[in-house]
């Protein structure tokens, strides 16, 4: 009877042990898991802000770059032609009656001109107009303007047909479109940029290529050409990949695929 007794309390303090000690252990476990909850959730939130704060970095540089454009145009194009328009019209007093009228008749269309591209100018002035008119207007506009400018002859094609993108991905991308065309007219040497955007079923792809001198492949392994390093941040922003060719005076190409999840 008293082994008995003795086996009960035993088995008792045994119970008892074992329930103190997964007690123990699944306090532990939640604690642990709480702990990396809320690590992960401290993770969100950062990897979300540095987000928001690329995002409206972005915003920021194609305002600025913009801004620039706007700047380059109206000095370069549009204050030439007012300037013709005035000289024109003031030497217009010392012609004849109807040397005036032909006179005042260019100045009248040259001026229609202007107020054509500062139209034009003016819709450019804002991001918002990628929301309002989507990445291949945007774009469209942009190869235009730039081709009626003279600098470079701009080409466009457009393959399958155009779907929205979700989010920012369109302002991410017009900037990384911004980037490299910006960096083409700075620093290829170029007669010539073809841009290309096709529409796939599962994916998009953003193709910019130049005819200009090109640099030496060693400089994409290090990340320094033309920017790389910058368009690739961004394109890891919204899930896309890059890939850039490009040989000595051998023009440069560079890709940007961007797989169906980002696209609504």
């Amino acid at each position: 009877m008293e082994k008995t007794h003795e086996d009960i309390v035993l088995a008792i303090i045994i119970s008892s042990i074992i329930l103190v000690i997964l007690s123990v252990f699944t306090t532990l476990f939640f604690l642990v898991f709480v702990r990396k909850k809320r690590i992960i959730n401290e993770k969100k939130e950062e990897l979300s802000r540095n987000f928001e704060k690329q995002l409206l970095e972005t915003k920021l540089e194609i305002q600025n770059e913009t801004l620039n454009g706007v700047s380059r145009e109206i000095h370069d194009n549009i204050g030439q032609v007012l300037s013709f328009i005035k000289l024109s019209l003031s030497t217009s007093v010392r012609l004849d009656a109807e040397e005036k009228n032909t006179k005042i008749v260019e100045s009248v269309q040259l001026i229609s001109e202007v107020i054509s591209d500062l139209r034009d100018l003016s819709k450019s002035l804002s991001f918002e107009k990628i929301k309002e008119e989507g990445l291949v207007q945007v774009i469209m506009n942009d190869i235009e303007r730039l081709h009626k400018s003279g600098i470079i002859n701009a080409f466009f094609v457009l393959e399958g047909n155009p779907v929205k993108m979700a989010g920012q991905v369109d302002l991410v991308l017009y900037r990384i479109f911004q980037e490299i065309v910006n960096n083409t007219l700075k620093h290829a040497g170029s007669k010539d940029i073809f841009v290309d955007l096709k529409f796939g079923e599962k994916c998009f792809t953003l193709t910019i290529k130049d005819s200009g001198k090109g640099f030496c492949e060693d400089r994409l392994d290090k990340g320094q050409g033309l920017g790389l390093k910058n368009i690739r941040q961004r394109a890891t922003l919204i899930g896309a990949d890059v890939v850039m060719e490009t040989k000595p005076f051998g023009g440069c190409k560079t890709t940007i695929t961007l797989n169906s999840t980002s696209i609504l």
